[in-house]
C-alpha cells in the first residue's frame, strides 16, 4: 500500500469511528481461550470513547483560536466525536514521523470488528522496545494493544500493529469465542464469535462464567 494523504486518513479514521460507535465504544468482551494444553482461561476487555485516538496513530495538533489563548490540543474524546460529526480537518492532526500512522491506518478497519478479527491473545514480549503496551490480540496479519488501567486494572486499547502476532507474543492462547455487553450490564448477553472445529463438550468455562452459552454442534 502506498503513502496515504492526509484527506485519505480523514476518510478512513472517519469511517473507522463510525465501525468503532458501532462494534466497540463503551462496551467490554470476554475472550474465552484455550492453551496447548486444552486449559480455559479468560480475559476481559474495554472500549471507550477516549481509547480511539490512540488506535489511529495520528499526533493531534494545537490550537491557538486567539492571540490571548494558550494552545490546546483536541482531546481524545473531542477527536472521536469530530470524527463521528464529519467535522475533522487535515488541519488537525499530523503524521507520526516513524511513520506508523501508515502501518495503523492501513490495519485499523478490519480490526474494529465484533471480535477484533483476533484469533489469538499473549503477553507482549518488549520485542520493540519503543513500544509500551501490556497484550495483544490479533492473527497473522494484525492485532491490538492493551495496556491495564485504573483500579480495577481493566484492559484498555492504546495501540494497533501491522504485524504477525506470533511474534510479538509469548504465552500465547488461542481464542475459541468472544462475548460482548454494554459495561454497565452485569453480564455478558451477546456471543460474537465461536472458533470452529472445537469439541464444545469438553470445554468448561472459568465458573463466573459458567452462565454463558455455548454454540450448539451445527453451528460450528
Amino acid at each position: 500500500m502506498g503513502q496515504y494523504t492526509k484527506a485519505q486518513a480523514v476518510s478512513i479514521v472517519v469511517a473507522c469511528a463510525e465501525q468503532y460507535r458501532e462494534n466497540l465504544a463503551n462496551k467490554n468482551f470476554l475472550f474465552i481461550c484455550q492453551d496447548k494444553h486444552k486449559r480455559i482461561s479468560a480475559i476481559e476487555f474495554s472500549f471507550d470513547a477516549s481509547n480511539f485516538l490512540h488506535l489511529t496513530g495520528l499526533k493531534v495538533k494545537k490550537h491557538k483560536y486567539n492571540e490571548n489563548d494558550t494552545d490546546d490540543a483536541i482531546s481524545a474524546k473531542d477527536f472521536y466525536e469530530k470524527c463521528l460529526a464529519h467535522r475533522l480537518s487535515v488541519n488537525d492532526f499530523e503524521f507520526a514521523r516513524d511513520g506508523t500512522t501508515q502501518l495503523k491506518l492501513e490495519v485499523l478497519p478490519r480490526l474494529i470488528s465484533r471480535n477484533l478479527s483476533a484469533t489469538m491473545i499473549g503477553d507482549y514480549n518488549s520485542r520493540n522496545p519503543k513500544l509500551v503496551t501490556d497484550k495483544l490480540a490479533g492473527s497473522t496479519a494484525a492485532c491490538m494493544g492493551f495496556v491495564p488501567t485504573g483500579p480495577s486494572k481493566r484492559y484498555v486499547p492504546n495501540t494497533v500493529l501491522k504485524v504477525d502476532i506470533r511474534d510479538y507474543i509469548s504465552n500465547q492462547v488461542r481464542v475459541i469465542a468472544v462475548y460482548r455487553k454494554p459495561m454497565d450490564a452485569e453480564q455478558y448477553d451477546e456471543a460474537t464469535y465461536f472458533a470452529k472445529k472445537i469439541d464444545w463438550e469438553t470445554v468448561e468455562y472459568p465458573e463466573k462464567y459458567s452462565y454463558l452459552l455455548k454454540p450448539e454442534p451445527a453451528q460450528v
